[in-house]
């Protein structure tokens, strides 16, 4: 199981956590410099401070790419790519000043690693840090006890170590417990949200039911009822009568198996139109194999509140929502018919296609025919 993080629990939250890691980024970037220009004498060897330097850039760059809204959730892979970008700023940044140190293990490196893994809080699970920190820990007190023997200081060995590694084992910790405390307390509130929402479904259902109900009697009550008065009331039973049962019987049934072999796809759809009864809206959905009723409660909540923004905030005139399954993976395709252009359209969905982007694998927004196509996959 993927360790949950704040970018997968709440995309929004996490979008609306990018200027912090944006600041945290450019306040890294600034560091080395600063150091460069305040001690520049203890740089012994600038082409190590150059590459350094580098690594902290690419490391900067990657981070603000992958907390971007647009951009898929932050996989493992780069995110081993970052922690060795940082490893090799911190080696670098020794070299360039080693035997020269003024100070206790005054290298920048240790913070500027601190200051990183606070930023990627929103976006790494907590295990994640801690395992990081630790390695940087480690790294950081080894390049001490290294340049112990030739460093300015004269003061014991297990110094150097403590004092290289206190700052990003403070920093980075912290930034464990933070991720830990921000997936604690967005999951939790999540479960009081579909605890809600479950308790609300549960009222709902008795309002579901009568409407089925009412169907049904609708169909008895307007065409069964008078054939059955008409027939009461006439001596013989014609063919043309017979006929009319047959019809009627097929017209019952219908509305018995349509009930039954609704898709969960179509049933929500009807439910969203239901609440606009006044406006003519047209929802199908394409379900065959009833995929609707077979995924998650998240993925079931993200499809709803689609049809609902479609209809409410798009003014959508028809809803067609097609579900299939390639590979194993659920595949969307939610095309709509509304009075604006491809360019308002995006702009009216933006915390949504955000949102979409953030918890699916692929996600395309387009025109065809007049008419918006959003389509997403899940599966990771």
């Amino acid at each position: 199981m993927v360790d949950q993080t704040l970018e997968r629990l709440d995309p929004l939250s996490a979008a609306a956590a990018r200027p912090v890691t944006t600041g945290a980024a450019l306040l890294a970037i600034a560091l080395p410099p600063l150091v460069l220009v305040t001690r520049g004498h203890e740089v012994v060897q600038p082409l190590w401070f150059v590459v350094a330097y580098l690594a902290v850039l690419a490391a900067t760059a990657l981070l603000l790419d992958r907390s971007r809204p647009t951009r898929p959730v932050w996989q493992s892979t780069s995110a081993q790519v970052f922690q060795l970008l940082l490893m090799a700023a911190t080696i670098a940044s020794a070299a360039s000043t080693a035997g020269a140190n003024a100070q206790l293990r005054d290298d920048w490196a240790p913070l500027v690693v601190g200051i990183l893994l606070v930023a990627c809080t929103p976006y790494r699970p907590a295990r994640e840090i801690v395992v990081w920190t630790a390695v940087h820990t480690l790294l950081c007190a080894a390049l001490g006890i290294v340049q112990a023997p030739f460093a300015v200081s004269d003061v014991p060995t297990i110094t150097f170590a403590v004092t290289g590694s206190f700052t990003v084992a403070v920093l980075g910790f912290a930034a464990a417990a933070y991720a830990h405390s921000l997936v604690t307390s967005t999951r939790l509130w999540q479960e009081r949200a579909w605890q809600s929402a479950a308790s609300a479904v549960r009222a709902q259902r008795t309002g579901v039911a009568r409407s089925v109900q009412q169907r049904r009697i609708t169909v008895l009550n307007h065409e069964a009822v008078p054939y059955l008065q008409r027939i009461i009331d006439t001596p013989t039973v014609s063919e043309e009568d017979r006929d009319e049962a047959r019809r009627l019987a097929r017209s019952i049934r219908a509305v018995l198996v349509a009930e039954v072999q609704r898709t969960w796809a179509q049933q929500m759809l009807d439910d969203v139109v239901a609440r606009r009864p006044r406006l003519n809206i047209v929802a199908v959905a394409d379900d065959p194999d009833d995929l609707g009723r077979r995924s998650s409660l998240e993925r079931r909540t993200l499809l709803r509140a689609l049809a609902v923004v479609g209809v409410e905030r798009l003014g959508a005139s028809e809803v067609h929502l097609r579900l299939r399954a390639p590979e194993g993976r659920l595949a969307v395709e939610c095309t709509l018919a509304v009075p604006h252009s491809l360019r308002d359209a995006r702009r009216e969905l933006r915390s949504m296609i955000e949102l979409i982007r953030g918890l699916t694998r692929r996600f395309s927004l387009r025109e065809r025919e007049g008419r918006v196509v959003l389509e997403f996959e899940y599966g990771y």
